[in-house]
């Protein structure tokens, strides 16, 4: 038996404690979705606000595979989203890093209130018997906030389309005393907030105030339920509408209508390309690009004008949602396939080709280069 088989047990006899966490943990109530408890409490939920009726996301065009076998992920032609809402929860409080959103009466909200890979009461917050300090705002708050919306694909595809559910429920003129993000480190968070016009010294980080809890807690649900990766059409034409006035409307000759995205410098998923990679890459007038030395804008730009996007598996194709039927081809690792972006790719009309190689290395690829001259070569028929 290992300590974490030792300390569960532990765990669930402190939920039997008197008080609650805000002084020490656990939570002493079991978590459930929101929808079962505002059927029950309304102490614990005071509203819920519907916002997008449940609907089916088809994936209408085929992912080819290119140079390999197709993959089982690219296989789902329809995937159900759950409707979206708001809801009102007095005196909630929020837990992070890995964030937790909690009622008064000290249960956890599950369906937004994700550990990935550790449902129900393996959650992060049931798995601590000291919590951080909880510190105290007055006002309300609309959370922002959901695990992993500190990195660029999750900010756009579940942290900021929550501002769209909130402002269809509540009208385009409201605003709350305070927003709640999980960090203010990326600057890519920093610049579309300031974009919105949401100001940044009413925006909370739970980075910095990893357990705080409000008068009342304004709480959107997830735009893509359990953070699945299927996008929804709302959330493309949201992003698209928001960011709109970013595009520079007269002709940009400097910016690269074929991009490589370069993932050289990133720790997870990196690909180094070799000489004669970046060779044959510029032969077929494809530019390299490295997006996290961009700002936001000059992203959007680029994506906006861009024919053709290539690369590895990452973030940066989550700006594909700016672009316009761009022809797409997204190299995997074996160990990683995740069809997030073909399911993005299917809301800009774009064709998109994915290639996954039997065996990699974790810097490079052995059979990048057939892959390429075969794709580029049928591009350039």
């Amino acid at each position: 038996m290992n300590l974490k088989d030792l300390r569960r047990p532990f765990l669930r006899w402190a939920m039997g404690w008197p008080g609650d966490s805000t002084l020490a943990g656990p939570p002493r109530l079991a978590p459930a979705k929101m929808l079962h408890v505002v059927e029950e409490s309304k102490k614990e939920i005071a509203e819920l606000i519907p916002v997008h009726p449940p609907r089916k996301i088809f994936r209408k065009k085929e992912a080819i595979p290119l140079c390999c076998p197709s993959h089982s992920a690219f296989d789902i032609p329809v995937s159900h989203q759950t409707p979206t809402f708001l809801a009102s929860v007095p005196r909630g409080r929020i837990l992070g890093p890995t964030v937790a959103v909690l009622t008064q009466k000290d249960r956890m909200l599950s369906d937004v209130s994700l550990d990935w890979g550790h449902p129900g009461l393996d959650h992060f917050a049931y798995r601590r018997f000291i919590l951080p300090r909880c510190r105290d705002f007055d006002g309300s708050a609309l959370v922002l906030a959901c695990t992993g919306a500190d990195t660029y694909f999750h900010w756009f595809t579940d942290a900021l389309p929550r501002l769209e559910i909130a402002f269809r429920a509540m009208g385009t003129n409201w605003k709350p005393d305070w927003w709640v993000v999980n960090t203010l480190d990326r600057p890519f968070i920093r610049e579309s907030l300031t974009h919105l016009g949401i100001p940044l010294n009413r925006v909370i980080s739970l980075k910095i105030q990893p357990h705080i809890r409000f008068s009342n807690l304004w709480i959107p649900s997830l735009p893509c339920e359990s953070s699945s990766g299927d996008t929804p059409d709302w959330v493309v034409e949201y992003l698209k509408s928001s960011f709109k006035v970013c595009i520079n409307s007269g002709p940009e000759t400097a910016l690269p209508k074929r991009i490589w995205i370069d993932r050289s410098s990133i720790n997870s998923r990196r690909l180094e390309l070799s000489k004669r990679d970046k060779t044959i890459l510029r032969g077929y007038g494809i530019s390299i690009v490295c997006l996290e030395d961009l700002p936001l804008l000059k992203q959007i730009n680029i994506f906006h004008g861009a024919e053709l996007v290539t690369g590895p598996h990452g973030a940066g194709f989550s700006n594909i949602v700016f672009s316009s039927k761009p022809k797409i081809l997204e190299f995997f690792f074996p160990q990683h396939v995740n069809a997030c972006y073909y399911s993005l790719s299917q809301h800009v009309g774009a064709d998109y080709s994915y290639h996954i190689p039997t065996s990699s290395h974790h810097k490079t690829f052995q059979s990048i280069r057939d892959p390429l001259r075969i794709y580029l070569e049928s591009v350039n028929s």
